[in-house]
């Protein structure tokens, strides 16, 4: 089932590709960002982490948190987007668990091949050195985002429509105002 604004947290605490025990209930108090990813190996994955970096002191001063899940293997992540050096934790979660518990199991081959149409996202990728390549885990999974409240209680659910989609940077830093 999917979540939508209103609802509450659906809390977990994980190991992160780090090592470290990530758990939502030390971001209680303040806001924070959950995004689910494809997997490690996806450019459009890779081209939006380069974002969120580019962007996290920013965010992070206006007081927001980032925890970003792949359904990637640990190994995936620290080859792939760990290289990129994230300054926000990276779960792997490849059995897909925290997936269904947030109802982030769209599989949509017309969301892949449309993701695959937005070339002038895929050449910003390519530009940064990001290419088509096959990961582990569904190619077809359609990325999601969620915005939280300190109180625990979800203030967008963003679940993409294609595989290149993320909830707009507009919208977050809209979130932080």
């Amino acid at each position: 089932m999917k979540l939508k604004a209103g609802d509450n947290l659906i809390p977990f605490s994980i190991t992160d590709s780090f090592g470290n025990t990530i758990s939502t209930e030390e971001f209680r108090g303040v806001k924070f960002m959950i995004s689910f990813f494809r997997y490690a190996e996806c450019l459009f994955c890779n081209l939006r982490v380069h974002e969120l970096i580019k962007n996290y002191p920013e965010l992070e001063s206006e007081g927001l948190s980032i925890i970003a899940i792949f359904q990637s293997p640990k190994e995936d992540i620290d080859n792939n987007i760990g290289k990129l050096k994230p300054p926000f934790p990276m779960i792997p979660n490849r059995d897909r668990a925290l997936y269904k518990q947030y109802g982030v199991v769209e599989h949509d081959m017309m969301g892949l091949f449309k993701g695959y149409m937005r070339w002038g996202k895929a050449l910003r990728a390519f530009s940064k050195g990001h290419f088509i390549k096959r990961g582990k885990g569904s190619p077809s999974l359609i990325p999601a985002d969620f915005l939280v409240n300190e109180d625990h209680t979800i203030h967008t659910a963003f679940y993409a429509t294609d595989i290149s989609e993320h909830l707009p940077m507009k919208q977050i830093r809209a979130f932080l105002k």
